[in-house]
């Protein structure tokens, strides 16, 4: 038995059927009336002798009704509701025209009402199947390729709110006023018309033109500025404006959901390391009441923008310099660049904690994001200092895909890899790759607009994977060798042995020069250099200006990061060699003095097995290492014969330590100091007494700056560093040092070898 609610709704249902017969029939016969009348029908003016909006309206209805007429069942309009008791949907035709007597067999097209079985009226939506060949033609001419749209079949179908017709819209009355006679054209014309009262789009088609004569927008219909291959303007990184061109529109495919935002998908060139890639990204428009300047709308189309042209240049220049360094640098020491500011940091080591997952091989990556791939989001670090740019290896030990900003969720970024065989994807390539860098780029192709504002690497000071802004990188520093000549407080033999052993190596490498070759082929071919002391006498320091004369990246590693795990150290020093020798980098493992104890059966298995993880891949190492450490006794003996030069470093001298405290003084601003010639008379006669390494001789010199500027805050005097804070500060180190002497002196006889 049915239930009352069963049985009211078949009493409405029964009722507004014989309701839309009536209609129907009432129709039928002023379409007949039409008929008769043809052209003869006279249109109403008003007053003034120009039509009306009323009277517009009912002529362009009145035509409609006429071309339905005369062409018979060729426009079909259908309702499709689901059918209970049949368990499938059944078509219901609702055109007045389909019971007049057709003057032709074709089909143009069917427009159907399709209502969902649960939600009814609130849920419908409109299809259209356009089957005209001639029409199919005329909208393929016009709209080209549409997402979601095949012209190529029989039959072209297509969901409203019929984004392809919408997007095309201007196009297609321009081409349907062309032989307004022709068949084809009544077809489109009687096309548009049908999509324009589509319930889809009667708010939108409302205040169409009115909205674009005010450049606004509403929430619900600001799909239909965003067509396919509109380019696009964007701030998403550092508040770089930036060019996209749209993959995807931000369509409300129901107008059963309140949408809380839209979501288009808008592309940009890209590189990976092996390849050029097309990146897609997620841009989210959250809703918003009423109108809205289409400016103030967080992505806008270019042509709204107040000067296209000049950001078009501005993004060909910078599109040149992403080109340069990333698709046609060099490997080596020329990824290489110095930068000075903000860049988005996305993982705090060099070597990833990704362990087995990805390794730094030449094979392919599947660059996709894991669906568990936990991704910490990233943060603005200050970098000052040296980057490498390599996406190749960003990708393999940041994240696994390529971040713009704070885009960096798997549902926000995505790289179709399909894309790389479209015949425009190898052409745009294949330009760039042979075009020439010392001449402008072309500018009829927007491909040189869309490239990011950023490039993928590593910070070397830093230590961190980062995005890095091009409008804050420069050129990599020239070699610079009075660093090493002056800066670097050692015995002139040592350093001119250091100077020859790495220019011979650079030779080897550069050149394949001669050099002595192992009995096991590729054995021996890096330089391993040991440097052993007290702290704060220059190892460090010896590292840093061997990279600044040679202009080569330092890449300073600690145990921390390789691990003390043997198998995991293992792995991480056979990446960290990779990453090093493709950089052409100065490697510098500080205090690495797990590694090189001596082995035997009171140390741990472990720790012994640390030590022979070193040996076996420093014997394939290519390129430039050094070891420091403080405990030089412990050594094991297999590890000295890896060694091409220890230099042992010695308390500072009288001289150096004269020398270091004018280098850190110099780096002080003029207005820093009051009275230079005092403290250099200071530090001339008694800077000496304190017994201070070069660590301590910085710590110092910054903690009196410090002093003075507090002494100012406090109402003293005015903040400028005297003689007095410096005296007072070596005076404080000194007592610490005495209070711990005893215990200093005896860890230095146990771990240092001194000189006879």
């Amino acid at each position: 038995m049915a239930s009352p609610d069963a049985t009211d709704l078949a009493s409405k249902e029964a009722a507004l059927h014989q309701k839309y017969i009536e209609l129907l029939e009432k129709r039928v016969a002023q379409l007949e009336t039409v008929v008769k009348q043809g052209d003869e029908k006279p249109k109403a003016a008003d007053v003034g002798g120009e039509k009306s909006e009323a009277n517009k309206e009912k002529e362009a209805k009145e035509k409609e009704e006429k071309a339905e007429a005369e062409n018979g069942g060729r426009y079909r309009n259908i309702l499709r509701r689901w059918d209970k008791n049949a368990g499938s949907h059944v078509d219901q035709v609702v055109s007045a025209n389909f019971f007049l007597k057709p003057q032709t067999k074709d089909v143009a097209y069917t427009f159907r009402r399709v209502y969902d079985p649960d939600t009814g009226d609130k849920g419908a939506y409109s299809a259209l199947d356009i089957e005209d060949p001639a029409l199919i033609r005329v909208l393929k001419q016009e709209i080209g390729k549409y997402p979601g749209v095949n012209f190529d079949s029989d039959i072209t179908s297509m969901r409203g709110p019929f984004a392809a017709l919408v997007h095309n819209w201007d196009k297609l009355n321009k081409r349907a006023a062309v032989e307004p006679e022709s068949q084809v054209s009544k077809d489109l014309v009687s096309l548009l018309e049908r999509v324009k009262t589509a319930p889809e789009l009667q708010d939108y088609f409302k205040s169409r033109d009115s909205n674009l004569a005010a450049k606004v927008v509403t929430f619900d219909t600001l799909w239909a500025n965003f067509a396919p291959g509109t380019l696009v303007v964007a701030r998403l990184f550092q508040n770089v404006e930036q060019i996209f061109k749209v993959e995807d529109s931000p369509i409300p495919w129901s107008t059963y959901h309140s949408y809380r935002h839209h979501k288009m998908w808008a592309w940009s060139w890209d590189f990976d390391g092996k390849k050029i890639l097309k990146v897609e990204y997620a841009l989210k428009f959250e809703r918003f009441r009423g109108t809205k300047p289409i400016t103030e709308l967080p992505f806008y189309p270019l042509e709204y923008h107040a000067d296209p042209e000049r950001l078009k240049e501005e993004s060909r220049a910078r599109a040149l310099k992403f080109i340069k360094a990333t698709i046609r640098c060099a490997r080596g020491a020329e990824q290489m660049f110095r930068y000075k500011g903000l860049a988005y940091a996305d993982q705090r080591n060099l070597l990833s904690n990704k362990d087995d997952k990805l390794a730094l091989e030449d094979e392919a990556l599947d660059i996709r994001p894991q669906e568990d791939e936990e991704l910490p989001q990233p943060k603005l670090v200050d970098i000052n200092g040296e980057v490498l740019v390599d996406p190749d290896a960003f990708i393999q030990y940041g994240t696994s895909y390529p971040p713009l900003g704070e885009l960096y969720q798997p549902e926000a970024v995505y790289i179709d890899e399909l894309q790389t065989n479209t015949e425009d994807y190898v052409e745009f390539a294949e330009k760039v790759k042979k075009m020439d860098l010392h001449k402008p780029l072309d500018t009829a192709d927007d491909n040189f607009v869309i490239f990011p504002p950023r490039v993928l690497g590593y910070a070397t000071r830093e230590k961190v994977w980062g995005q890095f802004g091009l409008h804050l990188m420069s050129d990599r520093p020239d070699r610079q060798p009075d660093k090493f000549d002056d800066n670097l407080q050692l015995d002139a033999k040592y350093k001119s042995l250091i100077k020859a052993l790495v220019q011979s190596h650079e030779q080897a490498a550069e050149h394949h020069g001669k050099q002595v070759e192992d009995v096991v082929r590729d054995k021996g071919k890096g330089l391993v250099l040991l440097l052993h002391g007290p702290p704060g006498v220059g190892k460090t320091l010896t590292a840093e200006t061997i990279a600044q004369a040679t202009a080569k990246p330092l890449v300073v590693v600690s145990v921390a990061e390789i691990g003390l795990d043997a198998s995991r150290a293992e792995r991480n020093l056979e990446r960290l060699f990779k990453l090093a020798t493709k950089w052409e980098a100065i490697l510098l493992v500080d205090e690495a003095d797990v590694f090189l104890e001596t082995r035997g059966s009171t140390s741990s298995a472990s720790r012994n097995a640390l030590v022979s993880v070193l040996l076996r891949v420093l014997e394939y190492y290519r390129g430039i290492i050094i070891l420091t450490t403080n405990r030089i006794k412990s050594i094991d003996v297999a590890v000295i014969s890896r060694i091409h030069l220890a230099i042992r470093y010695d308390d500072l001298s009288v001289d150096q330590m004269r020398s270091i405290f004018k280098y850190f003084l110099d780096q002080l601003e003029p207005g820093c100091i009051a009275n230079r010639e005092s403290i250099d008379d200071f530090i001339e006669s008694f800077g000496h007494h304190y017994n201070l390494n070069g660590r301590q001789i910085r710590n110092v010199v910054s903690a009196a700056l410090a002093a003075a500027r507090h002494e100012a805050k406090a109402g003293g005097k005015d903040g400028r560093m005297t003689f007095k804070h410096l005296k007072s500060v070596c005076e404080m180190t000194r007592d610490f040092q005495e209070q711990l002497k005893e215990n200093t002196r005896q860890q230095r006889y146990n771990n240092e070898a001194m000189r006879p």
